[in-house]
């Protein structure tokens, strides 16, 4: 296979305009449908394991607890997987954190075949599956820039984000149905395979990568964990980069923790079951997938930090809207809108983060994005108490009217951020 774009060149895709220019290039057509089949299997698998924890012990904090076990390895592998993406072959990372996420799936699967599900095994497992995604993220981001080069790197970033919640609800769906006919375990080792695949596909892109700058690449282990600091330094040393990293950890926390409490909110407050949360779950991916083509289109849009900040206010009122409806309708739409607001604001932080390093920084610069939303565990946490001790409709309200204070201090101090 011809090798289609040399990091940092002008590829091949460039002859090509609009939206979906990407897509021209045939190396960049493997990794997205690597992101597919990828997508398909984590919608699959988060919307089961919510539901699994409800299921079993009837508690929303613990199922609020098992999206913070997911996310809290973020804050210690999260700047890891940005150095290993940087240091070593972006392809081989993804064809092992695709493998491993298919063992950790099937293991899954053959717990839950067991009569009575051991809760805190599963936990760990979840832990497991967390950490691999700390490692997929940056090696999956950089090397869409390196297949579709620097100048498509926008297109190509937002294109991948598109692969990834385009089976959203699909997979929701999926999920759901199975749950209410045969149980979780067919979904597990359905979730396995698509990973299986995902990591074949990865292993037909073949595309050379930036070396890393001699005077930031250690030697082994040592080597690489003063890489991993190093980086971290030297993210938090470009304001705008910094402010980008605050931002997602503060939205994190608010925003995307949402997804926490929706089995909650299918069960106790909608009425409507599995299938229902299937449904919910496939209209949140539905409008993630919205956002993510949103993005694509505006790949070229001058004024990314004031639309990001619009986002920002919507997805807040969203919140509060979801908070406050007991309309299962009205509630689908709602959270679509809230999943569209979701997929736009990472997009573009994934964008922007990219337009303002090194080339030979962008692993790293998504290993610091996923340090950034690690935070998100103190977000599922305080969502599961204040559910638990007052409501769902309570919990979402309040963290909608904290994403409205957010947009309020940066629309008037964050100037860095309105700039770019």
């Amino acid at each position: 296979m011809p090798n289609s774009a040399a990091p940092g060149s002008v590829s091949s895709v460039t002859t090509h305009t609009g939206p979906l220019r990407s897509l021209h290039n045939g190396t960049f057509r493997w990794l997205w449908a690597a992101g597919l089949m990828i997508g398909f299997g984590n919608w699959m698998q988060r919307l089961t394991i919510s539901w699994l924890v409800l299921d079993q012990t009837g508690s929303v904090f613990l199922t609020a607890l098992s999206f913070a076990i997911r996310s809290a390895p973020n804050l210690v592998f999260g700047p890891m997987g940005g150095a290993i993406a940087d240091r070593y072959s972006r392809r081989k990372v993804l064809m092992l954190t695709a493998g491993l996420k298919a063992s950790i799936a099937i293991g899954i699967w053959l717990l839950v075949l067991q009569d009575d599900v051991l809760i805190w095994g599963l936990m760990a497992l979840v832990a497991l599956a967390g950490i691999t995604a700390s490692f997929e993220l940056p090696a999956s981001q950089a090397l869409a820039v390196d297949v579709v080069g620097r100048r498509n790197a926008a297109n190509g970033v937002a294109m991948l984000s598109v692969a990834s919640r385009a089976v959203g609800a699909a997979g929701a769906l999926t999920g759901g149905l199975l749950i209410e006919s045969l149980g979780a375990s067919p979904v597990f080792f359905l979730g396995g395979l698509a990973f299986a695949i995902g990591g074949f596909f990865v292993s037909r892109v073949v595309v050379d990568q930036p070396k890393q700058d001699s005077s930031r690449a250690g030697q082994g282990i040592w080597g690489l964990f003063g890489n991993t600091i190093g980086g971290l330094k030297v993210l938090f040393g470009i304001p705008v980069v910094a402010t980008l990293l605050a931002f997602a950890m503060v939205v994190e926390i608010l925003g995307f923790t949402y997804q926490s409490v929706m089995p909650s909110l299918a069960e106790d407050v909608l009425g409507v079951g599995a299938v229902g949360l299937g449904a919910l779950t496939a209209m949140a991916a539905i409008g993630g997938l919205a956002g993510s083509v949103i993005i694509t289109a505006l790949s070229d849009y001058g004024r990314k930090g004031l639309l990001a900040l619009g986002i920002i206010f919507i997805y807040g009122a969203g919140l509060i809207a979801l908070g406050v409806s007991d309309i299962f309708p009205l509630s689908l739409l709602i959270v679509f809108t809230v999943g569209t607001m979701a997929s736009s604001f990472d997009a573009l932080q994934w964008t922007m983060l990219m337009a303002n390093v090194p080339d030979d920084m962008r692993g790293t610069a998504m290993g610091g994005w996923i340090f950034a939303i690690g935070f998100g565990w103190a977000g599922s946490l305080e969502l599961g108490v204040l559910a638990e001790v007052y409501s769902v409709g309570w919990a979402l309200s309040v963290n909608g009217i904290g994403l409205l204070i957010l947009g309020f201090i940066a629309l008037f101090f964050a100037r860095g951020l309105r700039r770019i």
